[in-house]
């Protein structure tokens, strides 16, 4: 049954609390079973007059029937009332950022006691629940989060959780939001007295986003965070393994494999998949992850594959155990910790003698399980940024598989004839930021020649695709082209449309890179001490890309991509010999995948011999 909007706005200008609160549910739900997207909503138009801009005209009708529900002193909600529509607050962040008042301020000041209060609101006691729903990420109103902490902290700790749990911080309020949160919570998270009180739905949104962002400490919420999944698998009673390294006469030692996403257009099974297959002479492979996760492409890698069960996590977690226990895992391996809770966990849980994750998604996890990173060593920038020990590999140790796609693909042989420098920029909502975004505005307005920025942000789809098109059209105006999250022939079309790349930044690009250079681009990096940036540049000195084009400083970043923009024959002489097809079959899909098997093996001996 589709979502009225006209029932809605009825009900709520109508002042029917109870009826209106469910429809609001309704709708929130809705929106986030299809990731952002308004479906199964009758966007019926109140005038003709809207047609052309139907988004903006429902969203209009959406947040000011929303504004004027809540409003209602009469009305409240109830304990089981906020934590259920709490779990849905990035929605109406979204929602209301997506619309024309970009924010819930106004909320917020009706909430106050001052008629004439800005930024500035003194709250009245009883409206802290409607302050705790709509202070959002683009809340340009101040907070005092002592006090506030003081006041609930588990109110607290819960809103500011949500808030850095955003897809999209990309704006300077919301990005600073984050900084700040980063700093300000760590040391006081493990207050809290059980991780069942906060948000466990964006837990892990929380815990892999830090990474997004700029300070060195980023990776520090994650001990806290550590220290309440640890409590909560004690008082289970799920408890680590203590059992050592064993053999089993005419047997392959096991290796359990938990997965993510591991399906054959997803980048997990492009980046991970070739040396998981390379390991079966050595290891009998089970793989666990969840059924709709992991297709047949991703299952056929293991020699057995065993669906996650469990109506939560932490059963999810215990799971994992008993099989680890059953079968004698030898050790566990995670090709990415972060994007699913269970892997969260798993990094606070021993389940095997031996545990190693690789960087799928690259950051530590102060997790006291995991004893590894597998990593490539030209990807490393400084050791100290991982609480693990790493396990590199050589430059080749790890190569990429081909998605099935990329080798279907038959890109334009030549581009049109255009005086304009077109710009391709690749990378998710999360890695878009003001950093980046006013180093890009910079170098349009400093370009010595027309230039066309092409934005293809994946996840830009729904409620967040108009947050991040108003965003980057204030800040680069006509000089900016915004694509939805598309298919990837559509995707792989406009980069090779496009004359160079520039890469994001702090966290930069895997895939991407491969993408922009498989369609014939050169471009432009920017490096540093975590994975996550010095990849790039591991890349580009594997592609042999000038030293020029891997920059340390933002400043550097616009001198280079300014020179790239404005020297058309020197941008097409690097392209021709460094970019194309050619160079990322030799260079990145080519290796030996067979090097991380032998390291685990070589490993796992060791821990044999220890255990003697």
């Amino acid at each position: 049954m589709k979502f009225s909007i006209n029932k809605f706005e009825y009900l709520c200008y109508r002042r029917e609390h109870e009826k209106a609160s469910r429809e609001l549910l309704q709708l929130l739900s809705k929106i986030d079973q299809h990731y952002g997207i308004l479906m199964d909503v009758d966007v019926w138009a109140q005038s003709n007059e809207a047609q052309d801009i139907m988004d903006d005209h429902l969203l209009a009708r959406l947040t000011s029937a929303i504004t004027s529900l809540v409003t209602d002193p009469k009305f409240t909600f109830s304990d089981a009332g906020i934590v259920r529509t709490a779990l849905f607050q990035r929605w109406l962040a979204a929602m209301f950022a997506a619309s024309p008042f970009r924010n819930a301020d106004h909320i917020l000041r009706s909430l106050g006691v001052d008629e004439h209060a800005r930024n500035a609101i003194e709250l009245r006691n009883s409206e802290v629940r409607k302050f705790q729903l709509f202070y959002l990420p683009e809340s340009e109103v101040r907070l005092d989060w002592d006090a506030l902490w003081k006041l609930d902290k588990t109110m607290a700790a819960s809103l500011a959780m949500t808030i850095m749990s955003s897809r999209f911080l990309g704006t300077p309020s919301a990005h600073q939001k984050r900084e700040l949160l980063l700093r300000w919570l760590p040391e006081r998270l493990e207050q809290i007295d059980s991780i069942d009180s906060l948000p466990m739905g964006v837990l892990h949104d929380v815990y892999m986003h830090c990474s997004y962002a700029d300070m060195a400490a980023k990776h520090d919420i994650k001990k806290p965070i550590n220290a309440l999944i640890r409590r909560k698998l004690e008082s289970l009673g799920i408890t680590d393994v203590t059992r050592t390294a064993a053999r089993v006469e005419g047997e392959k030692p096991v290796l359990l494999v938990v997965l993510e996403w591991f399906s054959k257009n997803h980048s997990i099974y492009r980046t991970h998949s070739q040396t998981l297959v390379a390991m079966r002479d050595k290891f009998h492979l089970i793989g666990m992850g969840y059924d709709g996760r992991v297709d047949d492409a991703g299952k056929a890698v293991f020699h057995e594959f065993i669906p996650l069960q469990g109506a939560n996590v932490w059963e999810a977690a215990r799971h994992v155990r008993d099989t680890s226990e059953a079968r004698n895992a030898q050790q566990m391996y995670m090709p990415s910790v972060g994007m699913f809770p269970i892997t969260m966990v798993l990094a606070c849980l021993r389940v095997a003698p031996l545990q190693l994750m690789a960087l799928g998604h690259p950051a530590t996890t102060h997790g006291h399980a995991m004893d590894y990173v597998v990593v490539e060593e030209d990807y490393v920038g400084d050791e100290a940024c991982f609480s693990e020990k790493l396990l590199k590999l050589p430059s080749d140790g790890m190569p990429y598989r081909a998605p099935a796609a990329m080798l279907e693909l038959e890109l334009p042989a030549e581009k049109e004839p255009s005086n304009v420098v077109k710009i391709a920029v690749a990378g998710t909502t999360i890695k878009l930021n003001p950093g980046f975004l006013h180093t890009c505005a910079a170098i349009a307005r400093e370009a010595g020649v027309p230039v066309e920025f092409h934005f293809l942000v994946g996840q830009a789809t729904g409620l967040v695709f108009p947050q991040v098109r108003n965003l980057i059209r204030r800040l680069l105006g006509k000089n900016a082209v915004v694509h939805k999250h598309q298919g990837y022939a559509g995707y792989m079309n406009v980069i090779a449309g496009c004359d160079m790349f520039l890469n994001p930044f702090p966290f930069g690009n895997t895939n991407g890179i491969v993408d922009t250079v498989w369609a014939g681009l050169v471009g432009v990096c920017k490096t540093g001490r975590e994975v996550h940036e010095h990849i790039d540049e591991g890349m580009f000195r594997r592609l042999g890309f000038p030293e020029w084009t891997i920059t340390k400083t933002n400043d550097e970043y616009k001198a280079s991509a300014l020179r790239l923009i404005e020297n058309a024959h020197e941008r097409r002489e690097l392209a021709a010999a460094m970019a194309g097809p050619k160079a990322i079959e030799k260079l990145i899909f080519h290796g030996r995948p067979e090097i991380l098997g032998e390291r685990m093996q070589a490993l796992w001996l060791d821990k044999l011999h220890g255990a003697q």
